[in-house]
């Protein structure tokens, strides 16, 4: 049930109104400016379009009658009708000579147009081309053949033959006779150019130019786009068909409706076309002024009435809320906000300071109480580790006194004393790296009145930046009675341990690594499960304890990593930072 008591006229309901009121004389203007720009976009882009498809067919049609003219003056030149005649009576000399002129001039006719890519001349006599690019050569036979006989000749200047383009004009030319000419000028278009001169027409990235055969042969886009090129040719074709040789029209390709500009080339006997989609061209222009105006001064009235309304309504409301919010954002769950008015902001700003309300009690009972549990957790883990070496001591300080060796037995008593001493030492479970460090000496001297004949260790230096580290208590020396206990239980000799020290990032880790022979591929993935379980263990000894016992202290990052290490047994890594970064 809801104590609040809703207005007549709700929030929504004038944001409504309001709209409405805003909409209705801008859609009217709008509609009136599209139905008359429209129009007006058409013809200016229709006449634009055509203009300049005008200009580059009339560019193009130049260009290739001057080419089509320059290769038939070359058929009827000197040195080729002496070639195809009487090259096998003509001296050698004279032979060469008038070969380097032929490929002087397929030179000059090469570079007589950008859009020649290579130009040669076919001597069946001699059965050799000389090419622009690659001089004399033996006759390419299958091009040779299409040249001189295909139908294309008799409607177009061109030949598509394997996606390249041909002029040829072969002599005697004689389009429905097999027998094979007496030589044959063939220039070869490139297509590139042509394709760069289409691109060269388009001012718009959405638009596009084609260059299409009238029977459908070939075409050249400026960009490749297959479904409206596809769409255009068959459009193409039926305008071919029907006589039309330009003009400017709408056409609707798949889902877009394009501009087509389109002018037939007699020379070519191809047509030139462009296309711009309709969308990308119609806007408000320059002749509108009159509306652009009507429609501004109504605008400014309207957003300000809006914008007065607006700012009453909603945003006053909104910008002390999300002052609120921001406030909270920096840690501020006192800022308590107050709304004097009985709508839908009312309803916020109440649920707002009830949530403060509610963060505040979920911060002073879960953080705390999760705080807590991780320290007791803490202790209670550092507490379980002490006792662990106590059990097999005494063992060996007897058999050292019942062999008599009074000395062992003091140097022996000695070094259980400041074990000891170590790990009953009060205080809040912290020692310096330097201090752990001593007491894994102290430990590993006391192994060795029991293993010296089986194990040999090798103890690194601790680097002295380390030395002033605060750690948690006997989080080394549970490593290294591990390997005693378990990595080389069944070693009766060689048996080695290894403890270095490495920088990392910031980190240090420190390796434990043993040559024993226990460590299974099973056993060693059942370790790193135990250390990778979320849920920890009923009891938690040995290196799983040791392994919470750093994440308690510094966080989720640092702990233990197994592995097998190049000594062949376990290689235990234990990272810590190197400073900084406690948790409790």
């Amino acid at each position: 049930m809801s104590l609040i008591k809703r207005p007549k006229l709700s929030i929504y309901l004038r944001l409504v109104l309001t709209f409405l009121f805003i909409v209705a004389p801008l859609y009217a203007v709008s509609a009136q400016m599209n139905r008359v720009g429209q129009n007006s976009v058409k013809e200016e882009i229709s006449s634009s379009m055509l203009a300049k498809v005008h200009f580059y067919l009339a560019s193009l049609d130049q260009d290739f009658s001057k080419t089509i003219k320059l290769g038939r003056e070359y058929i009827t030149d000197d040195d080729i009708g002496k070639l195809s005649v009487a090259a096998s009576i003509m001296p050698d000399y004279e032979r060469t000579k008038a070969m380097l002129r032929l490929q002087k001039q397929m030179l000059l006719l090469k570079a007589s147009s950008s859009y020649i890519t290579n130009a040669s001349i076919h001597i069946s006599m001699l059965d050799r081309t000389i090419s622009s690019n690659s001089g004399v050569d033996i006759i390419p036979k299958d091009e040779f053949n299409v040249l001189s006989t295909s139908e294309q000749r008799g409607y177009s200047p061109f030949i598509a033959w394997k996606n390249r383009l041909f002029i040829s004009m072969p002599y005697p030319e004689n389009i429905l006779s097999e027998e094979e000419p007496s030589y044959l000028v063939d220039i070869e278009i490139d297509q590139k150019e042509i394709v760069k001169a289409l691109g060269d027409m388009i001012d718009n990235a959405q638009g596009g130019a084609l260059l299409i055969d009238d029977r459908n042969q070939w075409s050249l886009s400026s960009l490749h786009r297959p479904e409206t090129e596809t769409g255009l040719r068959d459009w193409v074709t039926g305008k071919i068909s029907s006589g039309s040789k330009k003009g400017v029209e709408s056409i609707e390709i798949g889902s877009k409706v394009y501009f087509i500009s389109y002018e037939h080339s007699s020379t070519m006997n191809a047509v030139l076309l462009t296309y711009l989609p309709q969308d990308s061209v119609l806007g408000p222009l320059n002749t509108y002024r009159f509306w652009f105006r009507l429609f501004s001064i109504i605008s400014i009235f309207i957003i300000a009435y809006f914008s007065y309304i607006i700012y009453r309504l909603i945003h006053q409301p909104l910008r002390t809320l999300v002052k609120a919010f921001r406030s909270v954002e920096h840690g501020n769950f006192n800022h308590v906000v107050s709304y004097r008015f009985k709508d839908e902001f009312s309803y916020l700003y109440i649920q707002f300071n009830a949530m403060l309300e509610h963060i505040r009690v979920l911060i002073h009972e879960v953080y705390e109480q999760k705080y807590r549990a991780k320290v007791s957790e803490f202790r209670q883990l550092q507490s379980q580790i002490n006792p662990h070496f106590l059990y097999n001591s005494f063992f060996t300080l007897s058999r050292i006194a019942k062999n008599e060796d009074y000395e062992g037995v003091t140097t022996f008593a000695q070094y259980l004393g400041q074990y000891f001493q170590f790990v009953t030492r009060d205080g809040d479970g912290e020692v310096t790296l330097e201090a752990e460090w001593m007491f894994v000496k102290t430990y590993v001297d006391i192994q060795s009145f029991r293993f010296s004949n089986r194990i040999s260790v090798q103890l690194g230096e601790l680097p002295s930046a380390y030395k002033k580290r605060e750690v948690p208590r006997l989080i080394l020396q549970p490593i290294v009675e591990n390997v005693y206990n378990h990595g080389l239980m069944n070693k009766k000799k060689d048996g080695m341990i290894e403890i270095t020290f490495e920088d990392a990032a910031n980190c240090i880790v420190i390796a434990v690594e043993d040559n024993g022979d226990e460590l299974t591929d099973e056993r060693l993935r059942e370790l790193q499960s135990k250390l990778g379980s979320e849920q920890p263990p009923l009891e938690t000894t040995g290196l799983v304890n040791v392994h919470r016992r750093i994440q308690i202290k510094f966080g989720d990052r640092y702990g233990l990593r197994m592995s097998r290490g190049k000594l062949g047994g376990l290689r235990v890594e234990m990272t810590i930072p190197s400073e900084g970064e406690d948790r409790i």
